[in-house]
């Protein structure tokens, strides 16, 4: 039913063709739609000896995945769009370094420590890199070269000292 009240934005009849389309893509497939797709930047994972049971932070163009295992098939996963990302603090030592991911909406946050410094500075860099072009609206490439890519949003996120 169509209510006089509701609001165009909200009409179920045009907001479910727009869904269908992300979902199964243009020819009716279900993820054969490249524009709906986000594709894996880099994986990290903390060290073994440090942490008994390893967990790992996926980057991807269009979101942050952190999956934390508690004990043999047992985790818990938790993602940050990167239109949420309000700020990423990363502190390092010698060797091993932390990162903290904090969401705009107030929601989930991510921390993860037991990382090697290297590559800890380049989760900064790269999901700096991923919230900056979403904040600016710049639509993501989808070349055929990830690591072209992978380059632009280290980049892009990179601090420049002096």
């Amino acid at each position: 039913m169509k209510y006089p009240a509701q609001s165009a934005l909200w009409r179920l009849a045009q907001v479910t063709p727009k869904f269908e389309r992300v979902i199964n893509g243009h020819d009716g497939s279900l993820g054969q739609n490249r524009e709906s797709q986000s594709r894996v930047l880099a994986r990290f994972r903390q060290i073994f000896p440090f942490t008994l049971f390893p967990s790992s932070l996926i980057v991807e163009e269009l979101r942050i995945l952190y999956v934390k295992r508690y004990g043999p098939w047992t985790n818990e996963v938790v993602s940050i769009m990167a239109t949420d990302i309000a700020c990423v603090y990363a502190s390092t030592g010698l060797i091993l370094g932390q990162i903290h991911i904090k969401s705009l909406t107030g929601g989930p946050e991510i921390y993860i420590d037991n990382l090697f410094r290297r590559d800890v500075l380049t989760i900064r860099s790269m999901v700096e890199g991923i919230a900056l072009a979403s904040r600016e609206g710049l639509k993501v490439n989808h070349g055929e070269d990830l690591e072209e890519e992978r380059k632009n949003f280290l980049k892009a996120g990179a601090i420049h000292y002096g």
